[in-house]
């Protein structure tokens, strides 16, 4: 069965609307990039989010730009990759300003023809879209409905003799015009260059289920839903934590990490990735948001009545 049997324009599984009998040529895509503080979704936090959005026929439509404070120290090896510096994001805004902002518009197609949804792009697209998901989780933000195209997957069906499938390495192959990497707007650019040349082996009518059918499908996964651990859905942590998060009531935790400590905490989401729960709450004692696993709380205490 092809992704046009599995799928058509009204369709929708789990929630996600899928345009893949789209034309590529009628379709505006949304090529994005992240730099961050690590590689761990989860202990790390984004410093910067950009995107170009743009057409099959390479007119730009729009782009979005932005620094973002990560709250905390950025490490240097993260600093040495991406070159960005704590005093370049100590007064920029937090990613509870950026995020919602950028989705807001990489789901817009502007007035643009007449689909309703943008198709995102992204170079190992899980990467950004994890960050982006736990920013949204911890937002208690709905996860966008549109689909993820990746240009790793597309680039290694389509480009023969690169010598890897680095996004850096796939536009010095491919000879196209690059000055800067490892900066969120450049690389978004690199990656609606890259996404252009491999449309090149498509015909002109191709569909989004052309490209599926090459590259495969990927969309965000609400990694706070209930269910989405249903070992820990019913856990007495996990039950006393949303209770607190719809109380509105802070928490006192005995945790276990590097060493056991109380910490006062106000909860601000429950979320899963990697098969473990973890609480967002913003941690009174280090004055900062935190991330907790919920495996290493030891005990749980509503402070009900302490918002």
């Amino acid at each position: 069965m092809s992704v046009q049997e599995i799928y058509s324009d009204a369709s929708t599984t789990d929630g996600l609307a899928v345009p893949v009998s789209s034309r590529v040529a009628e379709t505006v895509f949304v090529a994005f990039d992240t730099e961050t503080t690590g590689l761990s979704p989860v202990a790390g936090r984004l410093v910067e989010l950009s995107g170009v959005k743009f057409t099959a026929d390479g007119t730009e439509i729009s782009r979005f730009q932005a620094l973002i404070n990560p709250e905390m120290e950025i490490p240097a090896a993260a600093a040495a990759v991406h070159g960005i510096t704590d005093e370049q994001v100590w007064d920029q805004p937090t990613f509870g300003e950026v995020v919602p902002q950028f989705i807001n518009w990489a789901t817009d197609r502007e007035g643009y023809g007449i689909n309703e949804e943008t198709v995102l792009l992204a170079h190992n697209a899980p990467f950004d879209i994890a960050f982006l998901e736990i920013a949204l989780s911890k937002l208690n933000m709905d996860m966008p409905r549109n689909l993820v195209l990746d240009t790793l997957p597309l680039a290694r069906a389509t480009i023969a003799d690169s010598a890897n499938y680095k996004l850096r390495t796939l536009i010095e192959h491919l000879g196209l015009d690059a000055e800067t990497y490892h900066r969120a707007l450049a690389d978004s650019y690199h990656v609606q260059n890259l996404f252009l040349k491999i449309l090149d082996c498509f015909a002109e009518d191709a569909t989004i289920a052309d490209i599926i059918d090459v590259g495969g499908i990927l969309h965000f996964i609400d990694r706070s839903s209930p269910d989405a651990e249903s070992e820990w859905t019913q856990s007495p942590e996990i039950i006393r934590i949303r209770e607190a998060i719809e109380g509105g009531w802070d928490l006192k935790i005995r945790y276990s990490g590097m060493k056991k400590s109380n910490r006062v905490v106000t909860p601000r989401s429950v979320l899963f990735t990697q098969g473990k729960p973890y609480l967002t709450a913003f941690c009174h004692d280090a004055a900062a948001e935190r991330t907790f696993r919920v495996d290493k709380i030891v005990s749980v205490e509503a402070l009900v009545g302490r918002p």
